[in-house]
């Protein structure tokens, strides 16, 4: 036997699959790690890279920015110097020298005067000072050849009248090189302009300040003018030539132009683009003074080869890991399984009647210690209890059998998993019952539908296996009428109808259903001869309600609707009679006013959770009837409305008339609302379906044909959600009501209409229809990130 056959054997014991499975289970903890780590580091790499092309575009513009300042403040500070030496020709040359001199970053500056200032000098005088590797030489500019008047700079200070920095540009005739040129204009007293003082900056030196961002090796940088022409690239055959549209071609990325727009708009920013055969990130920057913008164009693969590196090498540690952990954890768990191997051997053999079976000696006192007494325990009586169990009633052990399954089945019906909607912020509910025997007729059901927040509670008359099958028929009744009819009074209508017919035994049930529309906190609610419910909110309160007759005595009874609006965190309490009507030793009532000052309490606490008031509730019922036989079913509900509201993000409007043709509108308005929120193509074309489907609807049937109105609708969001409120003036028409389609049917075997109201559930987190002050308001909403439901 090798290695691999001695501890990962092909058996299937349980040693060997507790082994694998734990085994499996590390693989994949392991696999989720390293792959979480990976996405970290690209992730952490990517921030640090744009975190480093920034900086460097910073520092760049700043250094541009300095020596730009540096240049203005120089001429700036001779301006006084040339003023008072207008007089004598021979000491501009001198200003003009000095400014040469002293400021480095100057490559030549020139004294440019208006035709005819120094009439002994020729009609264009102009005195400029360079610098070359020779030394610093002036010369006078002015002549036939090269005509200064004709400069843009000159051109631009005669119109404005202000200072300025020039397009780059070659000069020739004057500094002889690609320079930028900033002028500065001379007044005179009256404002005239005498002449235009300029300073050159040599853009080899700009260039190569640009040339210098090398933040990888793969990387390269560039600039452009406002108009998209190349002044600084690797590629030197496009300066001054070529324009960065003329390369747009190359890039099959519609993001290009974006990123193009942007940099000759002054933005700053960063987009991945698929350029030059290969994924790469480009950073940008403006130079907002000479309106240049910078770019750093950074293969993905520069920065990713680290991330590559470091995933290797989490690889290759994990695999080590994982194979430790399986060698020492085959060895431990089969020394720890060993007993538990001898006790199947002895386990066997009690099985075949050898009651004496000899059991292994366990040392420790662990779990396995615990085993070997309880086997120990269980030679010693197992022969009691066989003689025992062949003694009992077969017929009684029928009977509780049929209790068993029937006390199950009722369990079952009732809710049983709370918190029901963890994921909901806007409700928490719980629920509890206490039947008097194994079965009872007490019931309380809930759910949400649409938005809308359906539950009931009830009692039926009797006990025992009776009441527990009238609890069932009419549990099931109200989960299938309210999964299509929203009007309580409705439901309980047709839950009385049908109990009512037929109803030989004459037992019937004490009910109160209500509707919570959960966005608003409009209740309705209908009772049927039930106890009133308990409002908890700032105090207690018993809510206000009809008797009316319970379901199942008259058919045809015609029950009322109520309604009432439920404050933000409040909490609805709803009972049985097993609460008020429980009884002491000394057969006293617990009693409604017990009941509210118990209520009242837990309003002036700080524990405000439905679990906590029905534990409450509980505690004090038990401390009142003490060591009393309870009498009859139990059952308890709390309901809090605790609705969040959640200030809107954003919010636009619409305006329709009724006229399907404008139905591009309202693709434009969602196309519009959802690149605000940031969807894919794919959730933008279904939020289109989604509301095309719903507003066609609202303009088919709450405006029928020859009616004329509006729909509006309204888009807002917040951190959790999207909403659409479409909001009409027509007839009443609720499309909730409408079943949804059965798509497992054919084409010609489906009845027409449906499938838009599907289409729309199936988009849309949730559909909600209210009729309020006379308009139709259909609310569909869709939950950003991890759904969750708030106002």
């Amino acid at each position: 036997m090798n290695i691999i056959e001695r501890y990962f054997p092909t058996s299937t014991s349980f040693r060997h699959r507790l082994t694998l499975r734990v085994i499996l289970i590390v693989t994949i903890i392991f696999g989720c790690v390293g792959y979480v780590i990976n996405i970290f580091i690209k992730k952490a790499l990517l921030i640090e890279a744009e975190r480093g092309a920034v900086g460097a575009l910073h520092m760049t513009n700043q250094s541009i920015e300095n020596i730009l300042n540096s240049v203005e403040v120089a001429i700036e500070n001779n301006i006084p110097i040339i003023e008072n030496n207008l007089d004598d020709p021979g000491k501009i040359y001198e200003v003009v020298r000095r400014i040469v001199r002293v400021n480095p970053m100057i490559s030549g500056s020139a004294i440019a005067f208006i035709p005819d200032y120094f009439s002994d000098e020729g009609s264009l005088f102009s005195p400029y000072a360079f610098q070359d590797s020779m030394g610093i030489h002036t010369k006078q500019l002015g002549s036939k050849d090269y005509n200064y008047l004709n400069q843009n700079w000159f051109k631009k200070i005669q119109e404005k009248k202000q200072e300025s920095w020039s397009e780059p540009y070659y000069d020739e005739g004057g500094g002889n090189m690609v320079m930028t040129t900033y002028s500065h204009p001379i007044l005179d007293n009256d404002s005239n302009l005498i002449a235009v003082v300029t300073a050159d900056l040599s853009l080899d030196k700009l260039s190569m300040l640009i040339d210098n961002i090398k933040y990888y090796d793969d990387a390269y940088s560039f600039a452009i003018t406002h108009d998209g022409t190349y002044i600084v690239h690797p590629d030197t055959t496009r300066l001054f030539t070529k324009k960065i549209f003329d390369f747009a071609n190359e890039s099959k990325d519609a993001k290009f132009n974006s990123v193009v727009n942007d940099m000759i708009s002054g933005k700053s920013g960063t987009q991945k683009l698929y350029y030059n055969h290969e994924e790469c990130y480009v950073f940008f920057s403006p130079v907002e003074r000479m309106k240049w913008s910078i770019g750093i164009v950074c293969p993905e693969h520069s920065f990713m080869a680290i991330a590559l590196a470091s995933s290797i090498i989490i690889i290759i540690l994990l695999l080590i890991g994982l194979l430790l952990i399986m060698f020492l954890c085959s060895i431990q768990v089969k020394s720890l399984l060993y007993p538990l191997e001898r006790f199947t051997e002895s386990t066997e053999e009690i099985a075949k009647g050898n009651l004496n079976a000899p059991l292994p000696q366990i040392k420790s006192r662990d779990e396995m210690f615990k085993l070997h007494n309880s086997f120990k325990f269980m030679q010693q009586s197992l022969s009691d209890y066989i003689q025992k169990l062949q003694t009992v009633n077969e017929e009684k052990g029928r009977i509780k059998g049929e209790l068993n399954v029937a006390t199950n089945i009722q369990r079952a019906m009732i809710p049983k998993v709370y918190p029901p909607y963890p994921e909901r912020d806007d409700v928490d509910i719980f629920g509890q019952l206490t039947p008097a025997r194994e079965v009872g007729g007490d019931l309380f059901d809930f759910f949400i539908r649409d938005e809308k927040l359906f539950f009931c509670i009830g009692d039926v008359s009797g006990k025992g296996v009776p009441a527990s099958l009238v609890m069932a028929v009419t549990s099931s009744l109200f989960h299938t009428i309210a999964t299509h009819e929203s009007q309580p009074q409705r439901i309980v209508s047709q839950i009385n109808d049908f109990l009512a017919e037929n109803n030989e035994t004459s037992m019937f049930v004490t009910l109160f259903i209500g509707v919570l529309d959960i966005p608003s906190g409009r209740f309705r609610y209908c009772n049927a001869g039930h106890c009133a419910p308990m409002l908890l909110g700032k105090e207690a309160t018993l809510l206000k309600v009809k008797a009316n007759i319970p379901v199942g005595i008259l058919r045809a009874y015609k029950y009322q609707l109520e309604e009432t609006k439920i404050p933000y965190n409040t909490t609805i309490f709803l009972y049985t009679d097993g609460l008020t009507e429980a009884e002491d030793p000394n057969q006293k009532l617990f009693g409604e006013e017990r009941m509210i000052q118990v209520g009242q309490a837990f309003c002036q606490g700080n524990e405000v959770s439905p679990m906590s008031l029905i534990k409450k509730m509980s505690e004090e019922i038990n401390n009142f009837v003490k060591d009393a036989e309870q009498s009859d079913d139990l059952s308890m509900l709390a309901l809090r409305y605790c609705k969040v509201d959640y200030p809107d993000t954003f919010s636009k409007t619409l305006e329709l008339p009724n006229d399907i043709s404008t139905i591009p509108q309202l693709n434009v308005f969602v196309d519009e609302v959802c690149e605000k929120m940031g969807f894919d193509m794919a959730t933008t074309m279904s939020m289109n379906l989604a509301m095309e489907e719903a507003v066609v609807n609202v303009m088919s049937y709450a405006y029928p044909q020859g009616m004329v109105g509006s729909v509006y609708i309204q888009a807002k969001a917040n951190v959790k959600r999207l909403k659409f409120i479409i909001t009409d003036n027509g007839t009443p028409f609720d499309p909730t009501q409408k079943e949804d389609a059965d798509v497992t049917l054919s084409v010609e075997e489906r009845p027409i209409g449906g499938l838009g109201i599907y289409l729309v559930r199936q988009i849309m987190d949730s559909v909600n229809y209210e009729r309020i002050d006379g308009k139709n308001v259909l609310t569909l909403r869709k939950f950003l990130n991890t759904p969750n439901n708030e106002s």
